[in-house]
């Protein structure tokens, strides 16, 4: 079929309405819902993944087959999707739409509202993810160009299979098609989940006022335990926002399930969640043992080796409604951050005495004798090292050094000897060979020899913060500390710009007697906020999810990076929990959270550093936050 033989119908706005002028974030009073998140349900299923295998292999078998239904739009599906290959990294596009495909065989198969290209790369040990906007004007292979959730529309998950193949270039190995009718109730089932709500969300529509209505919504900022209600209304929202802002809450909302996926794992409720995954997920996965190997490194990935990744591009109008453009050139460079995500690696590398290590060197690049090579070369540098044989497959460009639970210092002092192309990744422990430490697979990237230390560079100087003095936030916190009895500390230093618009004191989620806690939102100049929180409360579950500690100024820090991108810095004092919140574009650097969190001051004595020059920030207590 040509790409000039028709326009598939847009899912937003009606053929013989074309020239209609469309409102940008116009959402229908009937309540949708909201796909995106259907992320966090394979996440929960994989929370209960174990239960699952050990209470009833078959259960898990039954689902698959209802989830795979024998229809033509999967037996479509499945004809446009690639082999998945043992050993290489497995893409899985995640599709969610306001019906479960395949369900109803040929007939309509719904309207797509989210897309997100998975990647789960087993060997380097991450999992990355590329979200499009669902109004991204694209081309859509046999009908010409259009959103790209009109792909779904026009041939279900196949039709876009075959769009996001032909956008990126990328090979596509499954489809996991989910609509949220259960949505409410499954995050009710779990018991919800705590996220720490960057803003205000408000809307309530009025009768007669001539406006198109909204979903309502009424949620407070602050951490707190969001039911299915609040948690749909939260992830959904996005008329008075970008569709990158909805991507990125969506985002946070999946790493904090992602973190608190271990409380699902109840045995005597797996076949409740095994029956709602049947009922509203369409898949062409269907074999259990790969199911579960999914499920597996998606729960045992380590926190900071997750990337998210989305494509941003203009809004525009086109034909009355309203579009995404993105040049190629955006998109290729996306799909290259997210082949090859970047991570933090953390603070310098600690010197590990070679002779405590254990080393097992595989060929992966398919050159004759090269791990032997490596091996010898590996053990006049003093470590106990062994030779592999080949690794499952060639052809890997990097060498990957893998480390063992405990190992990760010597896995970076051995990766700097094959040079700055090696990936470090964390071996998972089925694959770990008893008494190994460290497996290095070589790749196209080894040359033969090993790299010889580098003379020290002269030293960059580092990164300053962006940030001005303040007493404004003191008398305040003084007002809130005699009224609540929660002892407080605020900052006496915040990023330039920043206009404090919300203060909220409350407690959390348990009916006014529960944690005191009390949450500050601020705005910075792009127009995105920060958050201040303070709870009295010794282990909050978001204290699960960090992803490292860093000690310095006589506090101990924990860490909370999103890949390279520090997104929170959280410290403990006298039982008390603090924590900066990034915004959810990143737009505070990690030397201006810092800044922020080292001047934290009990409100009795906090002073500012000596030289300083106080700066007055304005301050609304309740402030529309769109």
């Amino acid at each position: 079929m040509s790409d000039d033989q028709g326009t598939p119908p847009d899912p937003d706005v009606e053929l013989d309405d074309a020239e209609r002028p469309a409102r940008w974030y116009r959402v229908p009073r009937r309540r949708r819902r909201w796909p995106w998140v259907f992320m966090w349900l394979a996440f929960l299923v994989v929370g209960a993944g174990a239960g699952l295998a050990v209470a009833s292999y078959q259960l898990l078998d039954n689902t698959l087959d209802k989830a795979s239904p024998d229809t033509t739009l999967v037996k479509e599906a499945q004809k446009a999707v690639d082999p998945d290959v043992p050993g290489r990294p497995v893409n899985i596009l995640l599709i969610g739409s306001d019906k479960r495909a395949g369900a109803e065989g040929a007939g309509d198969p719904g309207r797509s509202d989210s897309l997100i290209l998975l990647r789960m790369d087993g060997d380097k040990g991450f999992i990355s993810m590329l979200s499009f906007p669902r109004d991204l004007y694209v081309k859509i292979p046999g009908y010409g160009t259009n959103k790209i959730n009109a792909a779904f529309s026009a041939g279900g998950p196949a039709k876009t299979i075959e769009t996001i193949k032909a956008l990126t270039g990328q090979p596509i190995n499954y489809f996991v098609n989910i609509d949220f009718d259960g949505f409410e109730k499954l995050v009710d089932q779990v018991g919800g989940v705590y996220l720490d709500v960057d803003r205000k969300y408000f809307h309530e529509n009025v009768p007669g006022d001539g406006i198109d209505d909204y979903e309502e919504i009424d949620l407070k900022p602050g951490y707190q335990r969001l039911n299915g209600v609040d948690a749909l209304d939260y992830v959904r929202y996005r008329h008075t926002d970008s569709d990158f802002a909805r991507i990125a809450r969506q985002q946070a909302f999946l790493s904090e399930l992602k973190r608190q996926t271990n409380r699902f794992g109840n045995l005597p409720e797996i076949p409740a969640y095994a029956s709602i995954f049947a009922d509203n997920i369409t898949t062409n996965v269907r074999s259990v043992p790969r199911l579960l190997g999914i499920m597996e490194q998606a729960i045992t990935t380590d926190k900071d080796r997750i990337a998210r990744n989305s494509i941003s591009g203009t809004p525009n109008m086109r034909n009355g409604a309203s579009i995404v453009e993105a040049p190629q050139s955006e998109i290729d460079a996306k799909v290259e951050a997210w082949l090859n995500p970047e991570f933090e690696q953390g603070s310098a590398t600690t010197v590990v005495s070679p002779n405590s290590v254990r080393v097992q060197v595989r060929n992966g690049n398919g050159r004759l004798l090269d791990a032997e090579t490596a091996t010898d070369q590996l053990r006049q540098k003093g470590f106990d090292a062994v030779s592999g044989g080949n690794a499952d497959s060639f052809g890997t460009s990097e060498t990957v050094v893998a480390y063992a639970e405990g190992q990760r210092e010597a896995a970076k002092n051995l990766a700097a000897l094959f040079g700055s192309d090696a990936v470090i990744a964390a071996l998972p422990r089925k694959n770990t060979p008893e008494g190994v430490d460290v497996r290095v697979t070589l790749g196209e990237s080894y040359s033969g020899a090993l790299v010889k230390k580098k003379k020290k560079k002269k030293a960059q100087p580092k990164p300053r913060a962006n940030v001005v003095d303040t007493r404004s936030l003191v008398a305040l916190g003084k007002r809130i500390q005699k009224g609540t009895g929660l002892k407080l500390m605020v900052p006496m230093r915040v990023p330039t710009g920043s206009e404090l618009k919300i203060v909220r004191a409350y407690r959390v989620n348990t009916g006014g007697k529960g944690p005191q806690a009390l949450k500050m939102v601020f705005r910075v100049p792009s127009g995105t906020y920060w958050g201040y929180q303070v709870a009295d409360w010794a282990d909050p579950p978001l204290l699960e999810g960090r992803t490292g500690v860093v000690k310095t100024g006589g506090r101990e820090y924990s860490t909370f990076y999103d890949g390279k991108n520090l997104m929170r810095l959280a410290w403990q004092k006298d039982g008390i929990t603090y924590w900066i919140s990034n915004t959810l574009d990143y737009k505070l650097s990690p030397e201006d959270m810092y800044a922020i969190a080292k001047s934290a001051r009990p409100v009795g004595r906090a002073t500012l550093r000596p030289g300083a020059s106080p700066v007055e920030i304005p301050i609304e207590q309740d402030a529309y936050t769109p």
